[in-house]
Formats: C-alpha cells, structure tokens, sequence
C-alpha cells in the first residue's frame, strides 16, 4: 500500500480507537472461544486515566492500526492494545505504529519496553520477534494468566548521547578510576599493567553522556591489522540495564 500512514495521538476512549479494540477483542474472544481467557481490554477507568500516550494510525484518513505506550515508572513502560485491520497486516502499518511509539518511549527516557500477547497469538508471537522483542516470563498481572506470552525490548533514551574521547580527558578519567576502583573491590588478584595511564595507551574511547552527565565509557585498541579488543567498559551502576553498554559495544 503506497499511501503513508498517519498517526494521532487520542484517549483511548476515542471512538475510532474504541471501534478499532472492539474489532481486537472480537479476534481474540473467538479465537480463546470455549476457554476463559482475558482480552487484555481496558477498564473504562485506564481509558480515562491513561498513563501515556495513545495513537491511532490512518491510511487516507481511515483508522487502521492502533496502539497505546503506558509509562509504568521512570524507566519502563507496556505496549498496550496494539492492533492492525486484517488488510493492513503485512502492510508495515503495525511495524510503523510500533516504531513511532518506540520512539515517544524513548523520548520519555524509557529503556525498558513490556508487552504481553496470548499463546494462540502466534503471528503477533513472530511479528514482536522480529521486531526485537525477547520473551521473559509473566510479569504483573499477567503471571498467574496461562495464555499469557510476555516479551520485553531494551531501548536507548534519548537523552543518551557519545561521543569520541581520549583516556586523559577529565570525565573519562574519572570513569575509568571508578573503573578500577570497582574491579579492585571483588577482585583479590596481584596484576600489574591492567590498571593506571600505562594500561591505557593506544585506546580509542567513546564517552556515553545522559543530559550531557557522563554515564559510562569504553574503549576499543587494535592488536594488529585484523584484530581489536574491547577495553575498560563501564557504566555507573545507577545507569545499568539501560542500553548504555550495548550502544557502547
């Protein structure tokens, strides 16, 4: 489909998002027929008091997708009711639904993103897969749930930022005390050459910085024409399971 899709930000009590979680809950009520599977639908009380943003896609001003992001802390949010007519599956209606609301979390400062599906949901299963979605076990109101399939996302806020570096530089070299420093706590061997300036030459840094504060650092030094090791990778712990280190690498 050529067209763009368009996106809106709406309550969840909108009536094309409402008409588009009937058609969901539709889907999902035949397909758990005979069980007593949840539909995952929304109180009337989140639709009025929902903590986040919900967007409703259009294709030539038609509603075809939709989807909701609720921030459950500073660092981590749920994808919730997300939802594509049948003709727009394959479309890339979903995957831009999901992307733009991957980007809103991120702009909150989420690293985490949460998501539940059900076990008879197996293209909605292949679907998050493949958009990184990794699956972890049952979370919140979800664990005792036997259809409940959970999935969660590491993301980068967006107030992280890099940038190149040398060892001497201020912020990088009180990265890399607290770096040993840390080491030296939890280990007892005698090793000379791993710590000081000497154990930094010839290492190319990046500075990991969150709002302009540095948060952590690494380096990268070549051995020889085909070879690099990865060196003094560290992120403060107060910044840890955030992506940092894995933007770093």
């Amino acid at each position: 489909m050529a067209d763009e899709v368009t996106f809106e930000a709406v309550t969840p009590a909108h009536p094309d998002a409402e008409a588009l979680m009937a058609m969901l809950d539709a889907e999902v009520t035949d397909l758990y027929k005979g069980t007593k599977a949840s539909t995952g639908a929304l109180s009337t009380e989140m639709k009025a008091a929902f903590n986040g943003v919900f967007l409703v896609a259009r294709r030539d001003d038609v509603p075809v997708a939709c989807g909701g992001v609720l921030f459950l802390d500073s660092t981590t949010c749920e994808l919730r009711r997300i939802y594509a007519l049948s003709e727009e599956r394959g479309s890339g209606a979903a995957r831009s639904l999901i992307a733009e609301l991957e980007r809103i979390a991120s702009e909150r400062g989420m690293s985490r993103i949460l998501l539940e599906t059900g076990d008879r949901q197996h293209r909605a299963m292949r679907f998050y897969e493949a958009l990184g979605y990794t699956r972890i076990l049952p979370y919140g109101e979800h664990v005792d749930e036997w259809w409940s399939v959970c999935y969660e996302k590491r993301i980068l806020p967006a107030n992280i930022t890099f940038e190149p570096a040398t060892p001497d530089v201020p912020e990088v070299a009180a990265l890399l005390a607290d770096y040993e420093k840390e080491f030296l706590s939890f280990n007892t061997r005698e090793e000379t050459g791993w710590r000081g300036s000497a154990a930094h030459e010839g290492l190319e840094m990046m500075l990991a910085r969150r709002s302009g504060r540095p948060v952590g650092c690494g380096g990268i030094r070549l051995e020889d024409p085909t070879t690099a090791e990865l060196k003094r990778m560290y992120v403060i712990p107060s910044e840890r399971s955030r992506g940092i280190a894995t933007e770093l690498v």
